[in-house]
C-alpha cells in the first residue's frame, strides 16, 4: 500500500537510519519499557524494539497503525489512539520517545509536564527553533516563558540537529532531539498555574523593562523591590528572580485584593 503523508496530522517521516539510531542512543532505551508518540511508519519502532523490552507505539492514523501491526515486531504492541487522550501511566514506560508532530509540540510538551510522575524521560524531535526556546536561559536571545515552563519541571538536555533534508517529505526548518529529565522542582509553588500566566504576562512585554512591564501588567509597580531588578528586561531575569518576585508581599497584595 501507497502511503502519502497527511497534512491534517502533519507528518514528517524520519527515513535516515543513522539519525534514527542515534535518537534510541540519546534515549538510553536498553532493556526498558518504551512509549513512543506518532510511530508512523516504523523507522523508529524498528530501531526501539532491537534495544529495548517493550515499546507500546501509539499513531492515530488509521493506515499507518495497519502498517506497524504488519511489522510484527514481537515486542511491540501498537496503540491506534490519540496520544493527547491517553493516560501514559496505563503503559507503565519507563522512557517516552517520539519525533512529535511539529503543530502540536506545544499540546504534547503540557501532557508530559501534567504527567511527569509516570516516566523517567522524555526523548522528543522537535523544530530546532522551538528546541532553541526550550533550552534557553537568561540573558539568551530564545529565553521566554516556555523554557522557564519546561526547565521548571524538567532538566533539560540537547541531543543534536537533524537536517531537514532526512525527512520526507522534507520540512522548511531543521529539527532538534531534545532529552527531558525528570527532577525535583528547584522551589514549591502553592499555585503554579498562577505563577506561570504571570511569567507568561511579564514575558509580553520582554522589549520593556521589568518594572515598565509589571505597569502594563498590574497597572501599579510593588514597592520594596529592588531597583536593580526592575532595570532589568524581562529575559535577563532567573526563573529565581521570578519566583522571589511572584512572591514578594507587595506584589501579592497587587495580585490578591
Amino acid at each position: 500500500m501507497k502511503l502519502y503523508p497527511k497534512r491534517r496530522f502533519s507528518q514528517n517521516f524520519l527515513k535516515h537510519k543513522g539519525m534514527l539510531r542515534r535518537i534510541v542512543e540519546c534515549a538510553g532505551v536498553d532493556n526498558k519499557i518504551v512509549l513512543e508518540i506518532g510511530a508512523g511508519k516504523g523507522g523508529l519502532t524498528r530501531e526501539l524494539a532491537e534495544r529495548a523490552f517493550k515499546v507500546y507505539s501509539v499513531e492515530i492514523d488509521n493506515d499507518l497503525a495497519v502498517v506497524l501491526k504488519d511489522l510484527s515486531l514481537p515486542n511491540v504492541v501498537v496503540v491506534h489512539r490519540d496520544f493527547l487522550t491517553l493516560d501514559p501511566g496505563e503503559f507503565k514506560p519507563d522512557i517516552i520517545v517520539g519525533n512529535i508532530p511539529y503543530s502540536i509540540t506545544t499540546q504534547i510538551l503540557e501532557k508530559l509536564v501534567e504527567q511527569k510522575n509516570k516516566f523517567d524521560r522524555a526523548v522528543l524531535t522537535i523544530q530546532k527553533e522551538y528546541g532553541d526556546r526550550l533550552l534557553a536561559h537568561a540573558n539568551e536571545a530564545a529565553y521566554g516563558s516556555i523554557s522557564i515552563f519546561l526547565q521548571y519541571h524538567f532538566r533539560m538536555e540537547k541531543g543534536f540537529i537533524i537536517p531537514a533534508r532526512f525527512f520526507t517529505p522534507v520540512p522548511r526548518v531543521n529539527s532538534m532531539v531534545v532529552i527531558m529529565h525528570k527532577q525535583d522542582a528547584p522551589f514549591a509553588l502553592a499555585n503554579e498555574d498562577r505563577f506561570f500566566r504571570f511569567v507568561q504576562g511579564i514575558f509580553c512585554y520582554r522589549r520593556k523593562s521589568l518594572k515598565n512591564a509589571l505597569k502594563y501588567l498590574l497597572r501599579a509597580v510593588p514597592t520594596g523591590v529592588d531597583e536593580a531588578l526592575l532595570r532589568k528586561r524581562p529575559q535577563e531575569l532567573t526563573v529565581h528572580d521570578f519566583h522571589g518576585l511572584f512572591t514578594h508581599p507587595s506584589l501579592q497584595l497587587l495580585t490578591n485584593p
